[in-house]
């Protein structure tokens, strides 16, 4: 699995991962070891989460990654954390909920800076020491200020800006019923990627890929033959992948009609 990685289906599919670090030395580990994982989804249109830090479970070989294996949903996000704001532990793992909205981000913010924006009652629903979660609830103030989607990322964004000293603001966002998926990044650009793919119909008996960053194993059954549009921050299979260009924002509709928007 990638850090970020986000699909939306014209049906309900399966997404199963696990780690796979077997082929690798020890010294390879610390540099895919992640502090964190979780996959996002929504079961009857409610937004769900389910998550683990490292700090609860001690080691990689202890993460439970069966607890996904009756996961369907139209709508999938997971994440593989690499922690810069924050320690290891569950809270602090990606997705994000609030509401019925879910969030997962790439990349590090000025976390103190974007804290002064946020009114009373968002500062009161911080629950872990991310920077992540600060830059989720910005959005989420914004668009609840705006009454418009488009218009609060925007504005959240430009506070992000303002606020200056942030490496990546990718980050994949949903409603229960499109995708948003940003791109941005001051420096290493190669780093901060974040593609896109259309799947029309394909014939596939299994969607299977092995991340070349962290060493996770990602498959599908049920990705065989469907229509679907997959976000990632790596190139997953050999299809014709599309890179978001930087900041830029893309939005996947139900019907899975995609719209580049430059910001």
């Amino acid at each position: 699995m990638c850090r970020l990685f986000g699909v939306i289906a014209n049906k309900e599919v399966d997404m199963d991962f696990s780690f796979n670090l077997a082929d690798k030395p020890f010294r390879e580990f610390a540099k895919s070891n992640p502090h964190g994982w979780g996959i996002g989804y929504y079961d009857k249109g409610k937004a769900r989460v389910i998550k683990q830090g490292l700090e609860e479970v001690g080691t990689i070989s202890n993460y439970n990654f069966s607890v996904v294996e009756t996961v369907r949903s139209r709508i999938i996000l997971s994440h593989v954390r690499y922690a810069t704001y924050g320690n290891s532990s569950k809270v602090n793992a990606h997705p994000f909920i609030f509401k019925n909205w879910i969030f997962a981000h790439n990349g590090s913010v000025n976390r103190e800076c974007l804290k002064g924006y946020l009114s009373e009652d968002y500062l009161r629903l911080i629950e872990g020491n991310t920077d992540s979660e600060v830059y989720f609830l910005l959005i989420m103030q914004e668009i609840e200020r705006h009454g418009d989607v488009l218009e609060g990322i925007k504005s959240a964004l430009s506070m992000v800006y303002n606020c200056e000293n942030y490496t990546g603001l990718n980050f994949i966002l949903s409603d229960g019923h499109r995708i948003y998926a940003y791109r941005d990044a001051s420096s290493n650009e190669k780093y901060y990627s974040l593609y896109l793919l259309k799947r029309e119909n394909p014939d596939y008996d299994l969607f299977e890929y092995l991340s070349e960053e962290t060493r996770q194993l990602l498959r599908s059954k049920s990705l065989r033959g469907e229509r679907a549009v997959l976000v990632s921050s790596e190139k997953l299979t050999k299809e014709r992948w599309t890179l978001i260009p930087l900041k830029n924002l893309v939005i996947v509709s139900p019907n899975l009609e995609i719209t580049f928007i430059s910001l």
